[in-house]
Parts: structure tokens; sequence; C-alpha cells
């Protein structure tokens, strides 16, 4: 009985780490530029075939200060 006490623990990491590689892991793609659409575009076209966009978001900031261009910088994440 002792045996099987120090063993379980082992066997009970194996197989947690054995069903975890086999689920899906999500990805995302971030890419920034002057323009909404075209982060946005960039960004879609990173998505690896078969995979589907899961959520789409997109953050702006000024860029050079006062008066500066407005940045977009967008996230497309995948399953």
């Amino acid at each position: 009985m002792l045996k099987l006490q120090r063993i379980l623990p082992f066997f009970s990491v194996f197989f947690l780490a054995s069903t975890t590689a086999l689920t899906a892991h999500a990805g995302s793609a971030t890419v920034q530029s002057v323009d909404q659409d075209v982060a946005i575009n960039r960004a879609m076209g990173k998505v690896p075939e078969g995979k589907t966009v899961t959520d789409t978001s997109c953050q702006d900031t000024q860029a050079g200060g006062i008066g500066g261009e407005t940045l977009y910088r967008c996230t497309v994440t995948w399953d």
C-alpha cells in the first residue's frame, strides 16, 4: 500500500500532462497601423488556415504627442 501511495502522484501528473497536450490552444495576432481597417485585415491575414476567429479588438493611441496621428493596435484571436 505504501508503494502505491508513492507512485500515485506520478501517475496523476502524467495523466494530466497527457490530456492537456490534447486540448486546443488559442492563438492571436496583433498588428499596428494608422488605419483601423488595415490593421484588422493584416491581423486576419495571420490567422492559420482552418482556424476560427473568436475575437477582434482594437485600441487607438496618439503618436507624436498633441496633434499626432492616431495609431490603431488590433488583435485577432482564434481557436
